[in-house]
């Protein structure tokens, strides 16, 4: 029915649809009936006779084309319901400024044209809640939708086929809404991160994507003078995904460690292509590069966000969301901050609930992490922000008091050494792999399977160095030890001994067809190692092929 193979999951919707500019019929038509039921929706959850709605994109060439179909669709919508649409079109923006456009203009909603990390040929988009849908979806304002409310929306978009309005509205970039928003924005940054140093340079890297728009005022905003590199909107300079490891044996941001290294800057940051994640990389003092993993991104980031909160004085107890394929690392920092951690399933959307639901309960979520993609949900916001890594970022390597805070908490005997190379040194060693495969078709069989196997293996192989296991399952926001009903879980088995603990974890993927991600974490290198290959053993022995 439509002309490219669309993949619908929670996080949003995508498919590879050429470098554009135009789009096939069969995908616009596609692209406006999920608009249309998108409206439909929102209006269902905060029925009103005048609706906001926000619209940008990033600068993917197949984008304008893609935001005309959304317009029409929402439109239409609108019109058919007798409802006034004010669409409020922030043209090339990033994911995280777009959310938080969302809840400055108390919008209904929002769709971001976007597909993230994914390569230029691809594209897709993304809902927003509105501010006062509370009822409907658990979901904070502003954030992606809910697992439930995304896959409503689904069913109703593959199972209805509205006819386009005649006269549908087009998107116009309104400037004045566009400046307000990135002003906001900028405010936010300036009140909860600046860094005040004046000779601190850091190497910030848009390649070509949508934080061309805003890089070096946020920066800026934040108290340094960044070195732009590839800041040319739409011009492409590498892949897409910064987190990429080549075949070759080097890495997509080795361009922009030597520039860190030529400009002796304290750091550089690449962002991916909606900016809503940001991988870091620096000179330690003996002039080694380092790019660090998405999983230690994730503590550094977490050790962070606690000392922020401490330095703050909230009496406030502090949390800290995971995904349930976040290292351990994560919980061992935590701990060292008297932190408590929930874990949830693997999924921006349902760390940023918890982190609501924590609140609610008068908590102080300080930070939500996804390990295996280094994504981040600091306080405050509703999703992952690749700007605010550079902000901790430059907080955890230039700004003394809070260095003091985590040296306190972590350091211990230890000394802390200088800039960003010293506060990753006396972060907690675990390390973590991944892996990817063909996934099988039945997973709830495939689970019994690992159900059964695991304890064998652990008998067998894993006994002699560890003191004891258990099994738990995550769906959405649930964690612990009853497997959930749904079609798709993850599976973990978790594993302890005194002063140590890892985990071998897999799961399908609700945003990759066809693929199971295993992932393995231990105090060490070998552990973490056998881990992975135990997991591939589980995978191979339940009848998929790997």
């Amino acid at each position: 029915m439509t002309g490219s193979a669309w993949l619908q999951s929670y996080s949003g919707v995508r498919a590879k649809i050429g470098l554009g500019p135009d789009v096939s019929r069969d995908d616009e038509a596609f692209a406006f009936r999920h608009a249309y039921c998108y409206a439909v929706s929102r209006m269902q959850a905060n029925p009103s006779p005048r609706a906001k709605l926000v619209l940008a994109r990033d600068p993917r060439p197949t984008g304008s084309a893609l935001a005309r179909a959304q317009a029409r669709g929402l439109a239409t919508a609108c019109h058919d319901l007798g409802v006034e649409l004010e669409l409020i079109d922030l043209g090339v923006i990033p994911t995280p400024l777009w959310q938080h456009s969302v809840r400055l203009f108390e919008a209904h909603g929002g769709v971001m044209i976007t597909a993230s990390h994914n390569p230029l040929d691809e594209n897709g988009w993304k809902y927003a809640t509105g501010v006062e849908t509370f009822g409907v979806d658990p979901a904070p304002p502003g954030a992606l939708l809910s697992a439930a409310e995304m896959g409503h929306l689904i069913r109703a978009a593959n199972a209805f086929a509205p006819h386009p309005w005649r006269s549908p509205l087009r998107p116009v970039i309104d400037p004045a809404a566009r400046e307000r928003a990135i002003s906001n924005y900028m405010t936010f940054l300036a009140d909860a991160y600046v860094v005040r140093a004046p000779d601190v340079r850091v190497v910030v890297d848009p390649n070509g994507g949508a934080a061309c728009a805003v890089a070096e005022r946020a920066f800026r905003a934040l108290g340094v003078e960044p070195i732009i590199v590839n800041g040319a909107e739409g011009q492409v300079a590498h892949e897409i995904d910064v987190e990429h490891a080549r075949a070759d044996g080097t890495h997509v941001l080795d361009d922009v460690a030597r520039q860190v290294r030529a400009e002796r800057a304290l750091f550089g940051l690449a962002y991916d292509f909606d900016a809503d994640r940001g991988n870091l990389t620096y000179i330690d003092p003996d002039g080694n590069t380092h790019i660090p993993s998405p999983q230690a991104s994730a503590a550094m980031n977490t050790a962070i966000a606690l000392a922020v909160h401490r330095r703050s004085g909230d009496a406030r107890r502090p949390a800290v969301v995971a995904s349930d394929a976040t290292s351990c690392r994560v919980k061992q920092v935590a701990a060292a901050f008297n932190a408590d951690v929930f874990e949830v399933e693997t999924g921006e959307i349902n760390v940023v609930t918890k982190m609501q639901d924590l609140e609610r309960q008068d908590f102080c979520a300080v930070i939500g992490v996804e390990g295996p993609n280094g994504g981040t949900v600091f306080s405050g916001t509703t999703c992952r922000d690749g700007t605010l890594v550079g902000a901790g970022a430059l907080l955890a390597a230039a700004d003394s008091e809070l260095r003091t805070i985590i040296a306190q908490a972590l350091a211990r005997d230890r000394p802390l050494g200088p800039a960003l190379a010293g506060f990753i040194d006396i972060l907690p060693p675990q390390r973590s792999f991944m892996e990817k495969h063909e996934a099988p078709s039945d997973w709830r069989a495939t689970v019994e399977t690992f159900d059964r196997g695991f304890p064998q293996l652990f008998a067998s192989e894993l006994a002699a160095t560890w003191e004891r296991f258990d099994v738990m399952y995550s769906y959405t926001r649930y964690f612990g030890p009853e497997r959930p009903t749904a079609p798709w879980f993850g599976w973990k088995a978790r594993l302890f001994r005194p002063g140590a603990e890892g985990f071998l974890w897999i799961r399908g993927s609700k945003t990759e067809a066809g693929v199971a991600r295993i992932v393995g974490d231990g105090p060490d290198e070998t552990t973490a190692r056998t881990l992975v290959s135990l997991g591939r053993r589980l995978l191979a022995g339940s009848g998929a092929t790997t």
